[in-house]
């Protein structure tokens, strides 16, 4: 039997996730551009939808995007940490792993007393 390293196994999820992130952060998409919907990432990137909205959930998430209902989907403007100068605090860190985590969740009945919490806890962060 084959052994692997099952940590290092990327899904296109990841990938295209840390693509559209880097992206991001190296000034290839700026403020104001408009990002792909989600089915037009699905198509470009032959992903599921599921997949490319996983993808919009993340970046949304990290606060590299926002969608604006009948208008589109908008990268953001990166907001320079107030807080300290060494990077986020332990809460904040600690508070964004959770939003990502369960945008990954697959569940497909997340429970929306759950699913409420981590809507406000997004809404809390800078």
């Amino acid at each position: 039997m084959a052994q692997s390293d099952l940590g290092s196994f990327d899904t296109r999820f990841e990938r295209l996730t840390d693509h559209y992130r880097d992206a991001i952060t190296r000034g290839e998409l700026k403020p104001g551009d408009r990002f792909p919907s989600a089915r037009e990432l699905s198509e470009m990137h032959g992903v599921g939808r599921t997949t490319a909205g996983r993808v919009h959930g993340t970046l949304i998430s990290l606060g590299l995007i926002e969608h604006r209902p009948g208008v589109g989907t908008f990268v953001l403007e990166r907001k320079p940490r107030a807080a300290s100068a060494r990077g986020p605090s332990a809460l904040e860190g600690a508070a964004r792993e959770a939003l990502e985590a369960f945008d990954q969740w697959q569940s497909r009945s997340k429970p929306q007393r759950l699913a409420r919490a981590m809507e406000q806890l997004r809404k809390a962060l800078p």
